[in-house]
């Protein structure tokens, strides 16, 4: 069996990390991967435990039914606020990924993800074969979810994550689609830690909200820009809401007071 694990502790408490991570809908728009749970399980983290069983398919299936060979998984591991296992079964090999959750320092929670590959068929020479390549893919899958955390969290509510030390830039799902909140001070290191192109990216985004911003680094406008072009080239304006003088100036500073259509 391939195995391959690691940790990251963000500067989230343990319970909003839980809720962020196992708060399953139809869709996740930070791994592109769309879920169907079994008629009797309903999609929501109060009625997922052990045993419950879904298909996960590439993309948004925008409603329609998963194709015949999505990938079968099952829900091997649950315990509240503490650990999370599940089991994907392929044709060629089984996946099992088990999630641990830890209190780090104060306000913050270590994550730590193990992937374990299991191939099936063949010989024996052929799945130690292949187990060599399965513990690089396990690795990888390993470091490509520790990196994806801070882009579940943004998807957290805004009343819930806003309470997080440090947080910044908060992605809320309201009735029009996804808005990006920018709170407190927007800095530098704020824009690389919190993945700000990408959540821009990941979610149509329908709107920016400013109202509690306090201080916006210059290096935020590039992924702002970018966002705001796509939105019109989408035939949507890019919204920008709440009053902040500290935003319209950074923007008047640099010639793109036009590029929003501002709602105070």
């Amino acid at each position: 069996m391939a195995t391959a694990t690691g940790s990251r502790e963000i500067p989230y408490g343990r319970q909003l990390v839980w809720r962020s991570l196992t708060d399953v809908t139809s869709y996740c728009p930070v791994c592109d991967v769309s879920y169907v749970f079994d008629d009797d399980t309903t999609a929501g983290a109060r009625a997922i435990g052990p045993g419950s069983r879904f298909v996960c398919v590439a993309g948004r299936l925008e409603g329609g039914e998963p194709p015949p060979n999505a990938v079968a998984g099952e829900v091997a591991e649950w315990a509240e606020e503490r650990c999370l296992g599940t089991r994907l079964t392929l044709a060629s090999e089984t996946w099992q990924t088990h999630i641990e959750l830890d209190d780090g320092q104060p306000g913050s929670t270590r994550v730590t993800v193990t992937v374990a590959c299991e191939p099936k068929g063949g010989s024996r020479l052929r799945r130690s074969l292949r187990r060599r390549a399965l513990q690089r893919l396990a690795q990888h899958t390993v470091d490509s979810e520790l990196a994806k955390l801070p882009a579940h969290m943004g998807l957290a509510p805004v009343e819930e994550a806003v309470e997080a030390p440090g947080e910044a830039i908060v992605m809320q799902q309201e009735a029009d689609g996804w808005v990006l909140h920018l709170r407190g001070e927007v800095d530098a290191p704020a824009v690389r830690r919190l993945n700000l192109q990408q959540r821009l990216e990941g979610v149509t985004v329908v709107a920016v909200d400013v109202s509690g911003l306090t201080y916006l680094d210059a290096v935020a406008l590039p992924p702002l820009l970018r966002w705001a072009r796509a939105a019109s080239r989408a035939g949507r304006p890019a919204r920008v809401r709440g009053a902040n003088p500290e935003f319209d100036r950074v923007i008047g500073v640099m010639g793109m007071s036009s590029v929003f259509l501002r709602e105070r």
